[in-house]
């Protein structure tokens, strides 16, 4: 049993197709668990924050900007998961309550001497640094308060923080933290830095392209057109731009649009790109809530909807649009514009030449290329772009949003040998905030075809990978000589193409940890955390990437003290 410590709680005040309104977050419970941490909370993101193909599922906790802070379950349960990550969460830690919840602690440095020791074990058998465990209900029981964890920056966090989460332990779907009690106090109303017209089906000042709209303006309409805003948060304490927790589209005082940052599955999270203006983050990095639903979104964030927030409009008719972004402390910010109806004009579509549906299975096949597109794969109905030049075939834009992956079939040159052909990786070229990119995609051999699930649109070609990984030491080299006060090697290890696959650490022929982060390709060896005695020792380091190539490097050294 973790040894309990009692102290003073310091809280702080789809289905596809169908939306499901959230439950009331007055059903959960606001004095049942206590605070993670010893400090105060501040916060470097809150629940439902966009980024990056996903909503920020929990809340970033400020550490005062150092590592190894106590952290502490909220309350009691057992450990019921436990992962060691070079990317993601890093170190973290899974608790279930015995109320259904379950709480989720990441980046941590180390985890609680007992959980340390555990973890160990199990990566020294399975001869892995990455790993997940699943702890049996009786082996780390914890009560409210026990420390399980020092606070850190591993895995794929961008400085030193606590990543903490509330998730239904049944659907494990994480809810937003406030519901709880862990708001903080928060007097500042969001920001509000730009307002927009999208042109659905239709055009607003005479334009078929997003339109900014000046707060108490009048523009002009017609079809169908949809809203967004570019919204921000700040709470007390903090200048972090957090998420927004409401977004609300009133016409002529009616709600047409709600959406709440309540709580998600992990399998609708990317549903993000379709929330936002994706071509905008993808060329400016920019984001803006759209404030309308497309078809095939399968979040179930959505509330109080008419016509999914989409507004059909009348020749002279006015309507009076009011869009409101609010914070979980009822802070509110508005602002209001008038549309005046015009009449539309139909233009003759061209037909489509590759239409894709979204709740649909879609195949698309051309000369040396297959695609198959499962249903519900895109948020939209769309036409299919592609062309084949310069030996590569430029497959969709890269601007439109993808929501699952789909698989890609690409015939090799006749002219590769059988040891090209295990060599060959598919690679996607796009262009993001106008500079061109690679992604080097898991790529498989089967039935004389290369495959890749892919999850964007893009220009694929193949390459033959036949260079190994790069071993950079940075402070050993032959004979070098390490003490118990300077006891840890170093290492970038990194691969420019399809990427690391494993890696192995040998001292004496025996394997030994290595710990790996990934952000910043490095690989450390602890010499006393592995009680490597002192003596005359033989390192060697193997790494091997997606395609079997594999770098060694070897030396001598001395443990001296």
């Amino acid at each position: 049993m973790i040894k309990p410590i009692f102290l003073n709680l310091i809280l702080t005040s789809c289905v596809f197709g169908q939306r499901i309104e959230q439950p009331n977050p007055t059903i959960y419970p606001k004095n049942l668990f206590q605070n993670p941490l010893e400090i105060n909370n501040y916060l470097a993101a809150n629940f439902g924050e966009l980024r990056t193909n996903h909503f920020h599922s929990g809340l970033d906790i400020k550490t005062q900007q150092r590592e190894g802070l106590k952290v502490k379950s909220i309350g009691d349960g057992y450990i019921s998961r436990i992962n060691v990550s070079p990317t993601g969460y890093g170190n973290a830690i899974y608790i279930d309550h015995p109320n259904g919840y379950t709480s989720v602690y990441g980046h941590l440095r180390e985890f609680s001497p007992e959980i340390q020791e555990y973890v160990r074990k199990q990566q020294y058998k399975k001869e892995s640094f990455k790993i997940e465990l699943h702890p049996n209900q009786k082996d780390f029981p914890v009560k409210a308060g026990d420390i399980i964890a020092l606070s850190g920056n591993s895995g794929g966090s961008g400085g030193p923080h606590l990543h903490f989460e509330i998730r239904d332990t049944k659907s494990e779907e994480p809810i937003n933290p406030f519901y709880f009690g862990f708001d903080i106090p928060d007097t500042r109303k969001p920001s509000m830095l730009g307002i927009y017209a999208y042109p659905i089906d239709g055009n607003v000042n005479e334009k078929t392209t997003r339109v900014t709209i000046a707060n108490g303006s009048t523009i002009n309409a017609a079809g169908t057109i949809g809203f967004g805003v570019k919204a921000y948060d700040k709470l007390n304490g903090a200048e972090n731009n957090n998420g927004i927790y409401q977004l609300n589209v009133y016409v002529d005082e009616q709600p047409i649009y709600t959406f709440t940052a309540n709580r998600f599955s992990f399998d609708e999270v990317r549903a993000v790109n379709s929330v936002c203006d994706y071509a905008d983050i993808q060329k400016n990095n920019s984001w803006v809530y759209q404030a309308f639903v497309k078809d095939g979104n399968p979040l179930r964030n959505f509330s109080n909807l008419n016509n999914n927030g989409i507004l059909n409009i009348e020749n002279g008719k006015t309507y009076k649009i009011k869009i409101e972004v609010t914070d979980y402390a009822g802070n509110i910010n508005s602002q209001q514009f008038t549309v005046n109806g015009k009449e539309y004009i139909d233009v003759a579509k061209v037909p489509a030449t590759n239409p894709m549906y979204w709740n649909k299975e879609n195949h698309f096949k051309a000369e040396n290329i297959d695609l198959f597109f499962p249903k519900n794969t895109f948020y939209e109905d769309f036409d299919l772009s592609y062309e084949f030049r310069n030996n590569k075939h430029w497959v969709g834009d890269y601007n439109i949003p993808i929501h699952s992956a789909y698989t890609i079939k690409l015939t090799p040159n006749p002219d590769m040998t059988s040891e090209q052909l295990a060599k060959a990786v598919i690679v996607r070229e796009y262009q993001k905030r106008g500079i061109w990119r690679k992604s080097y995609e898991t790529t498989e051999l089967k039935n004389g075809k290369l495959i890749s699930d892919v999850k964007d649109f893009g220009v694929f070609s193949v390459i033959i990978d036949n260079t190994k990984p790069t071993i950079t030491p940075l402070n050993i080299k032959t004979n070098s000589q390490f003490s118990k006060a300077n006891a840890i090697i170093r290492f970038t290890i990194n691969d420019e193409q399809s990427g690391i696959k494993d890696y192995k650490a040998y001292i004496d022929g025996k394997w030994v940890l290595a710990e790996y982060d990934q952000k910043i390709k490095r690989l450390t060896i602890n010499l006393n955390k592995e009680q490597i005695s002192v003596s005359d020792h033989q390192l060697e380091l193997n790494v091997t990437d997606e395609k079997n190539n594999t770098a060694t490097y070897s030396a001598p050294f001395k443990k001296i003290s």
